[in-house]
């Protein structure tokens, strides 16, 4: 097999699926038995850089499509005309699986322990390229020795008892619910998924004291959020979670998954045809790489640097007129 992709999460399903309609076979592997693990506000970007996620995915799990983002704060609220496609991810995921499975083998429910010398264990496979779609803890990074990078911790979870408009998505920046990061209300078909977040693992803990009345069943997950990190060594890349393709200042990783998972898929058919290097990956996706990085620094001038709630608030609004 000369392709492995370890995880099978957004970023590793949609790079099986880009992989197949290339007609590449490949071998995933994804711990768990079932799908959509970690906690997500289930909403993507419909443009992202140029791209559109209905060029990257149609089919099941898409619940509703929302007319833009209502950003509340202590002084009041600015909306930011950005469409959110709100999706069923177990459902996404799923769809993912069955277009790549055409191609491809899915393991589910099989673990990758190590990684020595390019043969996985304890499978005992040696592919010519391991693509690390393995999330915020990869060992596929590991391996290949990059350092891991700065993370944040969000949890998520549904509710029907939510008063608010549906037509709209609403996140909450403000002190009093957490500092750090923000709380999200996004409306899904029959039901909301909400969550909060935070970039300090010490706030998100005085926040969900708060928070948790709100539901007795939550999903976890730890957030990448700093600049995109190296993505190759040896005779592997990373993708995802794993290499920080996180657009940190909302937290958002569904669209830079897929469209990187679909630059990754180009440049793995013409590294397997010989006509790469495996350190040329990361000239493909220059653009989005700035992009991420620019997202990265807005974060921290916003929750880092700007400590005042009052002046957060102005640049807000001034950002979401930009998207008026």
């Amino acid at each position: 097999m000369e392709v492995a992709i370890i995880g099978g999460g957004i970023a590793g399903l949609s790079l099986a699926k880009f992989l197949a309609e290339e007609g590449i076979p490949f071998i995933l592997f994804e711990e768990h038995k079932d799908f959509f693990r970690k906690a997500c506000g289930e909403g993507v970007m419909q443009n992202t850089l140029g791209y559109d996620f209905y060029d990257f995915y149609s089919g099941r799990g898409i619940e509703r499509e929302t007319e833009g983002v209502y950003i509340h704060t202590k002084y009041g609220k600015n909306f930011m005309r950005l469409p959110i496609i709100m999706l069923n991810k177990q459902e996404v995921e799923k769809e993912l699986a069955r277009k790549a499975e055409k191609q491809g083998e899915i393991r589910m429910g099989e673990r990758v322990n190590r990684i020595v010398n390019g043969i996985l264990y304890p499978q005992q496979i040696k592919p010519k390229i391991i693509v690390g779609a393995d999330g915020a803890f990869s060992i596929v990074r590991d391996y290949i020795g990059i350092k891991k990078p700065k993370m944040g911790f969000a949890v998520a979870t549904y509710s029907k008892n939510i008063d608010m408009d549906n037509a709209y998505c609403h996140v909450f920046i403000k002190d009093d619910i957490v500092k750090y990061g923000y709380a999200w209300y996004f409306p899904k078909k029959d039901k909301w998924n909400i969550g909060i977040g935070s970039f300090k693992k010490k706030y998100f803990k005085e926040a969900f004291l708060k928070f948790k009345y709100k539901s007795e069943k939550w999903k976890g997950a730890y957030i990448p959020i700093d600049k995109p990190i190296k993505s190759y060594g040896k005779n592997a890349i990373l993708l995802g979670d794993s290499a920080c393709h996180v657009i940190s200042a909302v937290g958002a990783g569904i669209m830079p998954s897929m469209i990187i998972a679909k630059i990754a898929s180009e440049f793995i058919k013409k590294f397997l045809e010989g006509k790469v290097k495996i350190k040329e990956y990361e000239n493909l996706w220059k653009k989005e790489k700035k992009y991420l990085k620019l997202s990265y620094y807005l974060t921290t001038f916003l929750f880092g640097i700007v400590k005042s709630e009052f002046l957060r608030h102005k640049i807000i609004r001034r950002i979401t007129k930009f998207y008026a």
